[in-house]
């Protein structure tokens, strides 16, 4: 189910989710149909990348990540930077690599194929965007989680419509993704919620007076972010993946007073949050690390996030 972050706040960030994201939302309920390497090899495995709706195939690369969680532990549910919601989406896809590879433990004891479907995914915030990230690599790049199953071979293999003991795994799988999740899934949207109203703002509202200007300034034809990202989408439905890279770029660039500004004010909101929510927030620390260290030992898996 979507969270209150993932939400794009105007019709233009809408569109460009449909572009870049609509693998990644189909993940959520299709990460787990895909098949199965030796568990040796489970963390170097990766999968192929998803394309553009519409466009040819990018060719696969292994994403770039580093391993392990961070040490404060309550940053993975708060993040106040772009940076920092790298941790965030390696939590978010780490519940999915479980669920994938729940269904596909379940799957291969009972004899059944389970459908292609989208590898788990690291799926950004765009509402705390990460500049330098994008600044690096741009808009439709998806970035596959490493370790997850490797997908099958031929999706003619599996039935059209799941039997019951591929719906039995299929089950097991949105248990397994929801067991990390229950942890902290209130408490984030909670803090998503406090988030929001940074967006009227009148420090941020200024800042964002420059942007239009700013695109213009890069030969960018658009008169607001909502046009912005229309182009952005228009791009990436033409597989111009040249084009997403340094409409990216020039993102990072004008929005960089923008964050400059929340930022700050995200920080100031986290150290009240973390006041008022002290105790949901110690539960949260002592209980997620025991989460994701049974998940790893079960799957044979790794916590991994993007990296620059």
């Amino acid at each position: 189910m979507p969270r209150p972050d993932r939400i794009p706040p105007g019709p233009g960030l809408r569109r460009l989710g449909v572009a870049l994201l609509c693998a990644a939302a189909l993940t959520s309920v299709l990460s787990a149909c895909t098949g199965a390497p030796e568990a040796a090899t489970r963390q170097q495995q990766p999968a192929a990348a998803p394309a553009v709706p519409g466009a040819p195939a990018a060719p696969s690369v292994p994403a770039k990540v580093s391993y392990g969680m961070p040490a404060d532990v309550s940053a993975l549910i708060l993040p106040t930077s772009g940076e920092g919601t790298r941790s965030t989406q390696g939590l978010d896809a780490f519940a999915r690599l479980a669920a994938a590879w729940a269904v596909h433990d379940c799957a291969r004891k009972r004899g059944e194929t389970v459908p292609d479907g989208p590898p788990p995914m690291f799926t950004r915030l765009f509402s705390v965007p990460d500049l330098d990230y994008l600044r690096a690599h741009g808009f439709g790049e998806a970035v596959d989680v490493p370790g997850a199953p490797p997908r099958t071979p031929s999706s003619a293999q599996a039935p059209a419509e799941p039997g019951p003991e591929l719906r039995t795994c299929l089950a097991e799988g949105r248990t397994a993704g929801q067991e990390l999740p229950r942890v902290y899934q209130a408490l984030q949207a909670r803090w998503f919620e406090e988030l929001a109203p940074l967006a009227h703002d009148p420090e941020v509202l200024r800042a964002r007076e420059g942007f239009p200007g700013c695109l213009a300034a890069h030969d960018v034809r658009a008169e607001d972010e909502n046009a912005f990202f229309a182009l952005v989408d228009a791009r990436l439905q033409a597989a111009d993946a040249q084009g997403g890279r340094r409409l990216g770029a020039v993102y990072a660039t004008c929005m960089a007073p923008v964050e400059a500004v929340r930022e700050p004010l995200r920080k100031q909101l986290a150290e009240r949050f973390r006041a008022e929510h002290r105790a949901e927030i110690a539960t949260v620390v002592t209980e997620l690390p025991k989460r994701v260290r049974e998940l790893e030992q079960r799957y044979r898996i790794r916590f991994s996030v993007p990296a620059l």
